[in-house]
């Protein structure tokens, strides 16, 4: 009796809460547009083909408590993720900033403001070269036009671009990154639908990594596979940069119906260009970065230095961070205690110590290299995985 009148306090307490929900489309901040992130979905959001998800309790809880402005809505019917990209007072910083470049007063129309400024293009150059957003670092100047391959409103006319692509700079590059690593070319990554104001539509991918720590032992093998190769391709696959993802973690990989993960949250990224002029290298450009080891307990052993990454024109960081943080037993956060790899089964022991090779070797590249070799022999014998 007392468990039936909790449930239904709490669907009454659901039920007001939906009804108190803003609208979708007070959210998208229209009226801001230029300084936004784009228009490609608005006719989508227009014509309520994109809503909140509310079929499930799970979905209705996760838009009341959804961390920073993450959302999950539905597209004709299918799961999509909305991000604002930032929380409510990034952003109103965002908008006192705008109206601070153009010596307006703070409360002034963000859109004329922005739609004032003529030097977008120049500040949006000194924004990614000179590292003043924490997000994105260190691409030089020479192949920032590849970089800024922003494809969103690709057709706008140029000050509008420019706008959009300042506003996405300036609060979080994700769809950015997601737009010049495609997930049509390859890159396990989320992909990029589009946006509308102020809020962006990704798809979803499925459940996170660290939801299938049950999982049998073999899949698991798969998804560090998968890992490792991500981390060497986000490294060396790109013609002109490599990207070094500094918050790889368990809640920001997830696994699709097809057991394939895919990265889904690209904010923090060391964007380091392969092919600077001779006179723009460093010192010690051609000498490969070796991720720092240090004497700790738990997540403190994993720590990178963005300006040393950015010194190099090869880091191992990625390699470290897969093998560090998801991998090693003694070092996985968490959401993965043991590490993604757990209860190895003893006929599998040197998998685990060649994650220890990886994890703590200052050659990693050819450490994690035998491991993926020893990882795709054993899932190779498994092709008929089983995915939930």
């Amino acid at each position: 009796m007392r468990a039936s009148i909790i449930l239904v306090s709490l669907a009454i307490v659901i039920s007001i809460k939906i009804l108190i929900l803003p609208p979708i489309t007070d959210l998208l901040e229209l009226e801001k547009c230029p300084a936004c992130y784009g228009t490609s979905m608005c006719p989508a959001f227009a014509t309520e083909h994109i809503i909140r998800d509310t079929s499930s309790i799970d979905a209705i809880i996760f838009n009341m408590l959804g961390a920073k402005n993450i959302m999950l809505g539905l597209y004709l019917n299918k799961k999509v993720i909305l991000k604002k990209l930032g929380h409510n007072s990034e952003l109103d910083l965002l908008d006192k900033n705008i109206c601070l470049m153009t010596d307006l007063v703070p409360g002034c129309n963000v859109s004329n403001a922005i739609s004032q400024h003529d030097n977008l293009l120049s500040e949006l150059r000194q924004l990614v070269t000179k590292s003043f957003t924490s997000s994105l670092r260190c691409p030089s100047s020479v192949h920032l036009e590849n970089l800024l391959n922003f494809h969103e409103n690709s057709k706008n006319d140029s000050k509008v671009f420019q706008a959009n692509l300042w506003t996405v700079v300036s609060v979080n590059p994700e769809p950015l990154i997601m737009q010049v690593l495609r997930q049509e070319d390859g890159w396990p990554v989320a992909k990029y639908l589009g946006a509308c104001g102020r809020i962006i539509v990704e798809e979803y991918v499925g459940q996170m990594l660290y939801t299938y720590y049950a999982a049998p032992w073999i899949q698991r093998a798969s998804f560090a596979h998968q890992l490792l190769v991500a981390a060497y391709n986000f490294t060396y696959s790109h013609l002109n940069f490599s990207f070094y993802l500094t918050d790889i973690s368990p809640d920001n990989i997830a696994v699709d119906a097809n057991g394939r993960i895919k990265f889904v949250d690209l904010e923090n990224v060391v964007v380091v260009d392969k092919n600077i002029p001779e006179e723009d290298k460093p010192p010690i450009w051609d000498t490969p970065h070796v991720s720092e080891i240090f004497d700790c307990e738990g997540n403190g052993c994993f720590a990178f230095s963005s300006d040393d990454i950015c010194e190099h024109r090869l880091s191992d960081h990625n390699i470290y961070a897969v093998c560090m943080t998801l991998l090693h037993p003694e070092t996985a956060p968490e959401t993965l205690p043991g590490g993604l790899l757990h209860n190895t089964p003893p006929e599998h022991a040197h998998v685990m110590q060649l994650i220890e090779e990886c994890a703590y070797s200052e050659n990693r590249f050819l450490a994690a290299n035998k491991l993926m070799i020893a990882l795709a022999h054993l899932t190779q014998q498994h092709e008929e995985l089983q995915y939930y």
